[in-house]
């Protein structure tokens, strides 16, 4: 199956926040995808990742706020779950994933990083901390981070981002969670020219 960039977008969300559940209710297999995001998201999941997953997959999801500060995206249906499965994406808590085979086959690659770094990546001003009580901030020295448990993943992520000409740091493992940083600065900048994320852009960075 060959997919578009903003499917291949929703797919790095949804290894990254989400999750397809299977589930027993009155004795029926049920099926669920699910997203779970801040509420500084909301905008990115109502503008752009509810009306891609409806129109591409033909669904209707239920997009809302929870007191519990996170916005949750909830699609139920079984197609969308059982296609969802057929391309890559695993079923339950997520062990180990890689990038589905329909996003490399697409040339979509770029795309699902930009996914990917919606949902688990960050950019902020380095910091080094001399002492417990001193913390200096270096406000024109940058750090972007992606950090996930999903070590194959992870790997691929670095792979792809290095071929694209991305110089990242060694991508380091502790406690079971890998993460991928880039501190080079004229990396940082290639990576929002490249990957063009929504947001979570720095503002120095904002117009490319």
């Amino acid at each position: 199956m060959l997919v578009s960039d903003g499917v291949a977008e929703v797919l790095g969300v949804l290894l990254g926040d989400g999750c397809v559940s299977r589930y027993l209710s009155q004795g029926r297999a049920r099926f669920a995808v699910a997203f779970t995001g801040s509420t500084s998201e909301y905008s990115y999941y109502e503008d752009f990742v509810k009306p891609t997953l409806e129109s591409s997959f033909k669904v209707k999801g239920y997009l809302y706020l929870r007191k519990d500060n996170t916005t949750r995206f909830h699609i139920f249906a079984a197609e969308l779950a059982i296609q969802l499965i057929s391309l890559g994406i695993p079923v339950g808590k997520k062990v180990d994933a890689a990038i589905p085979p329909c996003v490399i086959q697409s040339g979509k690659v770029i795309p699902f990083i930009r996914g990917i770094y919606h949902a688990e990546g960050s950019i902020y001003r380095r910091y080094s901390k001399r002492y417990n009580t001193h913390v200096r901030v270096y406000d024109n020295l940058l750090t972007l981070q992606i950090r996930m448990k999903l070590r194959t993943l992870m790997h691929q992520i670095n792979d792809e981002l290095i071929r694209l000409g991305i110089v990242t740091n060694r991508l380091t493992e502790r406690d079971g969670v890998y993460t991928l940083r880039i501190t080079r600065q004229s990396m940082i900048q290639k990576f929002f020219e490249i990957i063009k994320p929504r947001f979570k852009t720095a503002p120095r960075f904002a117009n490319l």
